[in-house]
């Protein structure tokens, strides 16, 4: 078989440029540490690196998701810690308030101390997360979840709670319901709460229900017997106005007024001429007990049975401020075991990254040893060929004759 000259100058440069490719590559892998530079390199091992990488991106995603709820609910902690020490202050006042030796003036002063300490209360019920959100809102972030009213706050917000990823089969609440910690303070099992004064001398029974929901204020009020007990009168303890007046009494007919309908029998007997029965939300928030409690402070109680409406109501008070304590001891204990599960996923989170980088170093990360081995061989039997290209490109008649 004749080779001709042809052939071996094409067959030696394509061997030497193959060793020349060799090389290169084998110095790109070296240079950046990579084994797999392009999926050709190892199809398997490249298709297994990138379920890693997505893996382990997404580790990265919660890792920042929980940096960011750690954040939050640090904030939030923080808060309530100053409503906590907010409602131990009152509860104090409150206490202080029941002295009897006080004077009107000195209800007054501790009054004007509620009054500053329920504004303080109502800044931290609308506090931020620092980027705009307001904390106790609900979903409806972008709204202050309280504003201030007559009678004490109206609640703005929702009852849904948004939530983060936080790992890949976990969620934790980012926001909270305002209303599950400044509100829901039961007073009563029914819809209205309905006491009778205890300066009561009849038996009259009282019970209220819903007549107009649209119609209804969320406001006290206060049904009067007049001096002869065949007459009442409904004043509005939030505003100090006469909601209606005097009205003739028949047992078991309802007395109507903004959106209640109160009735009282004769249960065992009448009730007693000057009986009074007040009537409250069955569910308060801890807005409007502080307005009630400031109320009655400013109200004069020199007569017997202004002192014990003045005691009524503070105990009232007093019961609300614990029930709204609670509620708040409550929320500040979520938030504590959702920033303990934070620090545990935090900890499993950077085991799951190490364990996936070092995957990934496995299936791309060159072998120096190994690399730098292979290009002094590639590197020799390059200089080989091109020697032995030299050698056999010399050898032509030409040469023999020489």
């Amino acid at each position: 078989m004749r080779i001709s000259t042809n052939t071996i100058f094409s067959s030696s440069t394509n061997k030497i440029s193959d060793l020349q490719v060799g090389i290169n590559k084998t110095q790109q892998q070296i240079s950046s540490g990579r084994r797999v530079l392009s999926p050709e390199d190892d199809p398997i091992g490249s298709a297994r690196a990138l379920v890693i990488q997505q893996a382990d991106s997404m580790n990265e995603q919660f890792a920042t998701n929980r940096k960011s709820i750690t954040n939050t609910l640090s904030i939030a902690d923080g808060v309530l810690g100053n409503v906590t020490d907010t409602m131990h202050s009152i509860k104090s006042l409150i206490v202080k308030a029941g002295n009897g030796v006080l004077s009107d003036s000195d209800r007054a002063s501790i009054a004007n101390e509620l009054q500053g300490n329920l504004d303080h209360l109502l800044g931290l019920a609308n506090s931020t997360d620092g980027t705009g959100g307001y904390l106790f809102a609900g979903f409806s972030t972008t709204t202050a979840p309280f504003s201030k009213t007559i009678n004490g706050a109206n609640y703005n917000g929702d009852q849904g709670q948004r939530y983060l990823q936080v790992d890949s089969a976990r969620q934790l609440p980012l926001t909270m319901s305002g209303d599950q910690i400044f509100g829901n303070i039961r007073t009563s099992s029914n819809t209205f709460n309905v006491v009778p004064n205890s300066s009561n001398v009849g038996q009259g029974v009282a019970t209220a229900s819903i007549s107009n929901a649209a119609a209804l204020t969320g406001q006290n009020y206060e049904l009067t017997f007049d001096n002869t007990g065949t007459q009442v009168s409904v004043m509005n303890k939030t505003t100090g106005g006469t909601v209606l007046p005097l009205t003739p009494y028949t047992s078991g007919t309802p007395v109507v007024f903004d959106g209640i309908s109160l009735t009282v029998t004769n249960t065992p007997n009448p009730p007693a001429p000057g009986d009074k029965f007040s009537v409250q939300p069955g569910n308060q928030n801890i807005f409007e007990t502080l307005t009630d409690a400031i109320n009655i402070l400013n109200s004069p109680a020199t007569s017997v049975t202004a002192k014990k409406d003045l005691t009524a109501a503070l105990t009232q008070a007093n019961n609300n401020v614990d029930m709204s304590l609670n509620n708040t001891l409550v929320a500040r204990g979520q938030l504590g075991v959702s920033l303990q599960e934070i620090d545990s996923l935090n900890a499993q989170g950077d085991a799951k990254g190490i364990a996936f980088k070092q995957s990934l170093s496995e299936i791309q990360d060159v072998d120096y040893v190994k690399a730098i081995s292979d290009l002094t061989q590639q590197q020799f039997v390059l200089q080989a060929a091109q020697q032995s290209f030299v050698k056999t490109a010399n050898l032509s008649l030409f040469s023999y004759i020489n």
